[in-house]
């Protein structure tokens, strides 16, 4: 078949522009091709006229290709016409690839900020450019087959969608592992992936059937009982009409597609629409079936059935869709797509910015779609009523807004920030999660379900006929408002967090081990069982209540109901509620906790820091002093800790004791410990000890023939310059270094014969 030919006049001109003007008349005449490892490529591309020599006897195969010789060659092959302003390009309106270049920015293969067109190209860059002028992208590339490329990870974000592309249609092979992506691509490489795109150049009245190879149509026409691989109509169609076509992909390239007919039994795996403006209808003609249609640009299309996936690539389009769909994704952005009645579709995913799915106005049972995910930002989807059964809902991304109605809900997971969320189910949400951040969600299901809320900041609204089985809420300050007859359980182990029981009925239980959190149980509702862990939690019970029990600390439990049995087993909360029956264990509990809160050994990384962001809180230090019934000679008594490194110094007497002082200092290192045990002090001195070198005053002795003592940090010798500065870790010989101020407040104040607690 001798089609190609056709189109060899037209591009002859273009690569010209590689040659010096003088060319070989035959392929004899060149000597520097023999042999080469695409001798057959180049000499076809010469035969076809889609090369010429660079002189009489150079054909140059392994001469890179500029941008702007591409661009000359892709807009050439497509039949581009429209041109531009290439103003935003900074060049020159007299170079000789303008005309070019006006062309392929109409038709998006260069842009602003594609830089230089006069020099060589990066293998990727060409790849991808020519990916683009054959719209060989699909909506979802399988990356995966990069992962076995040595240089995968040099491919840009913007190229690796085409290279992707053209790995998995063969298009492209690597060599010894590699894309070489980073190198430029030569005049033979070149044609050697032209020519596997696109295998001939003919017309639709020239096409005959049975042709494997890909190939470009010039002009308008009319296929009819074709069977062949891939298609492109260039530019310059206008009018189009497929009839009994049987094809692998047919891609629409035209300026202005005015007239566009599928029908006849027709069946093509891809069909591409990249036009400029137009509009089409897709679908449901007599008996036509499309496997993907893919849409990069057009004015608007109408979609109905017969089509199994709908993939919207490109912006600003408007896009109708009715009759059932297996898919429609949605990659490109500010589309606008109308589901019309009865509309079904079993999967919706968008990843594109401001797209709107909505139903048609006035649409009855818009749409049945039974999975949605969304992960793009911005984007509005609305399905009217659903008939839809088990669906599953993913919104991710930022900004969406979401109203969907469902017979049932399989799972429904907010893993997006600041979503606008409206989600209703007639039989139940199965599966309920938010993991995201600033969301405002409303559900709506009549049957039982669980929502786990991790994320923080969101704002949650529950609505059911009957029961919601559990809340389980980890993450911080999110507010949660549950309309519900029955709420079997809410769990609530974060922070900040608010969870209020509007509806009469029933909670079955409620378990708080978090902080700063707030529940709030109506009138007219009954809470069988709570335990409160956490710390600073306020539950506010204002209808009645089984049991309740305080484990933390300072929490507050009021409201204007009635607990039948209230347990108190931590000190430091405040209750106002009414109680039948009230157990307060809270001074043993207390004491309970304390005495295995404290323990002894450093525990620390050795830096003051860590000293000065740890420590017992004041009261836990008069529990613990006062249950370990210490006693003194004195009216004080002195704590070293060791595990804190802090000296507290307490006044009173026996089980009666008060913290009047504490101060952060530095006990024996590892091997010369300061000693655990209960020891007084024993003698004071001002002069404290100077040795040859180090002077440390005023010493305070403890333990009695020993040589441990209360001590300042070490100065150098006779004076009052610290030598040594460490504290707040193990550090000394065993004594206890303190800061001057504090060494000085147990001089002045501590009597001798004061007990010494060493723990």
């Amino acid at each position: 078949m001798k089609t190609k030919k056709i189109i060899s006049a037209a591009v002859i001109l273009i690569f010209s522009l590689f040659s010096s003007g003088a060319y070989a008349s035959s392929w004899e005449d060149f000597t520097d091709i023999s042999g080469h490892w695409a001798e057959a490529t180049v000499k076809k591309g010469f035969e076809d006229g889609l090369i010429t020599g660079l002189d009489d006897t150079t054909v140059a195969p392994d001469t890179p290709i500029t941008a702007a010789q591409m661009i000359t060659v892709l807009c050439r092959v497509l039949g581009a016409m429209e041109k531009a302003d290439i103003s935003s390009l900074g060049i020159s309106p007299d170079v000789w690839y303008a005309d070019a270049a006006g062309k392929a920015l109409k038709l998006g293969l260069i842009s602003a900020e594609t830089g230089s067109l006069d020099v060589s190209m990066t293998r990727q860059d060409a790849l991808a450019m020519m990916a683009k002028a054959f719209c060989l992208v699909p909506a979802e590339p399988n990356y995966a087959v990069l992962d076995s490329f040595s240089d995968a990870s040099k491919i840009s974000g913007k190229n690796r969608g085409a290279i992707a592309a053209l790995v998995s249609e063969n298009l492209i092979q690597g060599y010894d592992g590699a894309l070489n992506v980073s190198g430029s691509i030569t005049r033979a490489e070149f044609l050697t992936v032209l020519y596997r795109v696109a295998e001939s150049y003919t017309t639709a009245g020239s096409l005959v059937s049975g042709i494997s190879g890909g190939c470009v149509l010039k002009g308008s026409g009319s296929l009819s009982y074709i069977n062949a691989g891939n298609i492109w109509f260039d530019c310059s169609a206008e009018s189009v009409s497929l009839t009994g076509v049987k094809a692998d992909t047919v891609t629409l390239r035209s300026h202005t597609l005015t007239n566009f007919w599928l029908g006849g039994g027709s069946d093509i795996s891809c069909l591409v629409v990249a036009v400029g403006k137009g509009s089409a209808s897709l679908g449901g003609g007599i008996s036509s079936e499309i496997g993907r249609l893919r849409l990069e640009s057009c004015t608007s299309m109408s979609v109905g059935s017969g089509v199994d996936t709908v993939e919207i690539t490109g912006s600003g389009m408007s896009v109708s869709i009715s009759g059932s769909h297996d898919y429609l994704v949605i990659t490109g952005s500010g589309n606008t797509v109308t589901l019309l009645s009865g509309a079904s579709l079993s999967r919706l995913k968008i990843t594109g910015t401001n797209n709107t799915v909505k139903p048609a106005d006035g649409a009855a049972n818009a749409v049945s779609c039974g999975e949605v995910e969304v992960s793009g930002n911005g984007n509005i989807i609305s399905s009217g009523s659903s008939a839809c059964e088990n669906g599953k809902i993913t919104a991710g991304g930022t900004s969406n807004t979401l109203d969907l109605s469902y017979k049932s809900i399989a799972a429904l997971t907010v893993s997006g920030t600041k979503a606008e969320v409206k989600i209703s189910s007639l039989a139940g949400i199965s599966e309920f999660s938010v993991s995201g951040n600033e969301n405002d969600i409303e559900a709506v299901g009549n049957a039982g379900f669980s929502l786990a809320v991790g994320g923080s900041l969101n704002e949650i609204a529950l609505k059911s006929d009957g029961k919601i089985s559990a809340l389980e809420v980890t993450g911080n300050s999110n507010w949660l408002s549950a309309s519900c007859s029955e709420l079997a359980s809410a769990g609530i182990s974060g922070s900040y967090n608010t969870v209020n029981k509007l509806d009469p009925g029933e909670v079955g239980s409620l378990n708080i081990p978090g902080l700063n959190n707030a529940f709030i149980l109506p009138q007219k509702n009954e809470l069988t069982q709570a335990e409160i862990k956490g710390s600073y939690n306020i539950v506010t019970v204002n209808g009645t209540a089984g049991t309740i029990t305080l484990s933390g600390r300072k929490n507050t439990l009021g409201g204007t109901g009635k607990v039948t049995n209230l347990n108190i087993n931590a000190s430091g909360c405040t209750v106002s509620l009414a109680a039948d029956r009230v157990t307060d264990n809270s001074n043993q509990a207390e004491i309970d906790r304390v005495l295995k809160l404290v323990t002894t050994g450093y525990t620390g990384n050795y830096t003051l820091k860590w000293a000065q962001e740890h420590d017992y809180e004041e009261f836990e230090k008069e529990i613990w002093i006062n249950a370990k019934e210490y006693s003194s000679n004195t009216d004080y008594l002195i704590w070293v800790n060791l595990s804190m490194q802090r000296v507290n110094i307490f006044k009173g007497s026996k089980g009666n004791w008060d913290l009047v002082y504490s101060c952060i200092v530095g006990t024996g290192a590892p091997g010369r410990g300061t000693p655990v045990g209960v020891w007084k002090t024993t003698y004071k001195t001002w002069e404290g000890w100077t040795t040859s070198t180090y002077t440390v005053k005023p010493v305070v002795g403890f333990k009695d023939n020993t040589g441990y003592a209360f001590h300042s940090r070490l100065y150098r010798p006779g004076t009052t310059t610290v030598s040594d500065a460490s504290i707040g870790f193990p550090v000394s010989h065993g004594c206890v270094r303190m800061y001057d101020q504090d060494i000085l407040y147990i001089y002045n104040n501590i009597p001798l014969g004061t007990t010494v607690v060493v723990y």
